[in-house]
């Protein structure tokens, strides 16, 4: 007989080799790890590296897909441990098929979209990316019968920016006139995304989808969010987003399409 998606994700909830490798997975986090990943119900879908569009330039970093999150982290050893992790929950999650042609260095792409997050990654080859797409899509459908009320919702779901990489912008994406230098540090606007100079970034805000604190928002978004009659909150601050770009990770690691495994595409496990 054969089992649908949703049959063979039950099934493998339920195995011991399924909480074993989430228990490894686990231990490779260490005190990094944010949130208890070994929960009833939870399966492991599958797992492997692929490239992310960070901030600075695209790295490596390790994906884990389980029926209910999508968990990312930085590799300091393969296999054996991880940094920074990000947990994002699939119920807000939608997806978006990249043109080859957008990226002319990069290929087999795909959009995230979320809340909190929103970025670009991109696998091996055609295969792996249609992989990837099609496990994610299949959580995302068994989720959305239970947790999410209908794809127009999902539609109109707050998404954070796709920061606009460093690479990209040499001078201040608002005011056009200051050039990034050593000194004049790069910035992000967190309702934006766009690349913008400290003068025209002084304003924090409260975007309530991406955080319970405060971020910071260029002027022009600041005059928008306010208009708005939000929660908001005048004040100067030097941090930025720095929780995806790390010193500790392996910075020489190498992937291939064998990195990547899915667990449910048979009726045994």
């Amino acid at each position: 007989m054969t089992l649908t998606f949703e049959e063979r994700l039950t099934r493998l909830a339920d195995t011991d080799l399924n909480i074993e490798r989430i228990r490894s997975i686990e231990k490779a986090f260490g005190s990094d790890n944010k949130k208890t990943l070994a929960i009833p119900g939870r399966a492991l879908v599958g797992e492997g590296v692929l490239i992310k569009e960070c901030r600075k330039k695209p790295k490596p970093r390790y994906f884990f897909l389980f029926n209910d999150i999508l968990v990312y982290a930085t590799i300091v050893i393969n296999k054996k441990k991880y940094i920074a992790q990000h947990i994002i929950p699939l119920k807000d999650v939608q997806i978006k098929s990249i043109n080859d042609s957008e990226n002319p260095k990069l290929k087999n792409g795909w959009l995230i979209m979320s809340p909190k997050k929103t970025f670009n990654v991109y696998a091996t080859t055609s295969k792996e990316k249609f992989e990837w797409m099609t496990h994610i899509s299949n959580c995302i459908e068994k989720i959305s019968n239970n947790e999410r009320k209908g794809y127009d919702q999902i539609k109109n779901l707050d998404i954070a920016p796709k920061w606009i990489p460093d690479k990209e912008a040499d001078t201040c994406m608002l005011c056009k006139a200051v050039k990034f230098t050593m000194v004049n540090r790069r910035h992000h606007c967190r309702y934006c995304g766009h690349v913008i100079c400290g003068d025209c970034s002084k304003n924090k805000f409260l975007i309530q989808s991406q955080s319970d604190e405060p971020l910071r928002v260029c002027n022009k978004c600041f005059e928008t969010l306010s208009s708005d009659q939000r929660i908001k909150i005048d004040n100067n601050f030097t941090s930025t987003d720095s929780s995806d770009e790390s010193d500790a990770e392996n910075e020489q690691f190498n992937h291939n399409s064998n990195d990547t495994k899915f667990y449910s595409t048979g009726n045994n496990f």
